[in-house]
Parts: C-alpha cells; structure tokens; sequence
C-alpha cells in the first residue's frame, strides 16, 4: 500500500521513539541505521599483542559515528577475536600504558573514557575517532602466529539494547610471547642437573 510522505514521516518517528532507529529518507523501505563503528581511514595502527608476564593488549583505532536521527547513548563495548571473546579492563588515565615495556598512548588521542561512563551521549551527525585500548588476562591463541593478519569485531551497545557491529583487520605482534619463552628456557638450561644418589643408581652387571 503506497503510504503519502505525512504517514511515512509519522512512522519513522514513531520506530525512532521506539529504539528501532531508520533513516527519514530513503523512500518507503525501512533500513536500520545507528551507530557506525569502523575503522580510521588511512594507514592502520590497529594491533593486539602478548604481554611481558602473560596476558594480551589490545589497541584498536575506531571511529564511531552517528547516523541516526537521535541520540544515541553508548553503555558498553565488547570485542570479539577468531579465539574467542576476552575479558577486557580498560586502561587508565593519564598515561595510558601497558605494564613495562609495554606501549603507551597519547591520552589526547584514546577515546577510552567514553567507554568508562555508565553512558556516553553522541548526538545525530557527531563522531568520535580515535585509539580503544585495553588489556586482558586471557592469552592469544597459541596458534597465531607473530605479525598474522586476523580480522576481529567491535560491538558497541546503546542503552536502548542495540549492538552496532564493525570489522577490524589487525596484526598480532607476538615478540613478547616469543621473548618469554626465550628466558624461560635459558632459565631451565641454566639451573643444575641433578646427580643421582648411590643408592638411586641402577647397575648393570657385565
């Protein structure tokens, strides 16, 4: 049934004010738009990473944009890798740094603290671009190799129970993994072999 532009505008109104956000003009089909989480043109920086005494790093460069004719109030963030889902804290004002010899990040540059509030506002037409980092206790899968492209997802979620998704091409830098191991084994080749006791010894008559 063809709809006139006065009913058409009063039922995106109506699906907005409900949570289900679409774009005024696109004719009569209903897309749902939202939230655009993608990454930063240009040259990409993105990178997860192992950490010195185990556990990984995650620096993601992000633009989150508001296409939807309301605001959109952002309370929570997930990342999902090929291994699974970790458990992420975010890093801290002012410094931002991983536990040496980590990275550190410009605090002018991290968009972290729009994640630390219980909600974060972007209002229509208003983006946020810049680094998401944060570290986990769960380690990268054993399998990746160092500097391995993978390609992970970030799900931002709104207070109205939405979840706007985006896909991410990073590389896994594993010299830190790599570098423990190292020390691990100079650390065993280094301590003394035990010699057997007498009575430990077996033998053997000829």
């Amino acid at each position: 049934m063809k709809q006139t532009s006065e009913k058409w505008d009063s039922l995106v109104q109506r699906l907005n004010q409900g949570g289900c956000p679409v774009l005024a003009n696109h004719g009569y089909k209903v897309t749902p738009v939202g939230l655009a989480v993608e990454p930063i043109p240009g040259m990409n920086f993105s990178r997860i990473f192992d950490l010195n005494e185990g556990g990984s790093g995650y620096a993601i460069e992000v633009t989150l944009r508001n296409d939807a004719s309301r605001a959109i109030d952002i309370v929570g963030f997930r990342i999902r890798t090929p291994w699974g889902i970790p458990k992420l804290t975010l890093l801290q004002a002012p410094n931002y740094a991983f536990p040496e010899p980590g990275p550190s990040y410009d605090a002018d540059f991290v968009i972290n603290a729009y994640f630390q509030k219980c909600k974060s506002r972007l209002q229509p037409g208003k983006e946020i671009a810049g680094l998401l980092v944060a570290s986990s206790e769960d380690e990268i899968a054993e399998e990746i190799q160092n500097f391995a492209p993978v390609f992970l997802a970030l799900d931002v979620f709104d207070s109205r129970r939405n979840v706007f998704s985006g896909q991410f091409g990073v590389r896994v830098d594993r010299r830190e993994r790599i570098a423990r191991e190292l020390r691990n084994q100079k650390t065993q080749s280094a301590q003394p072999k035990s010699v057997p006791k007498p009575d430990q010894v077996h033998e053997v008559c000829v």
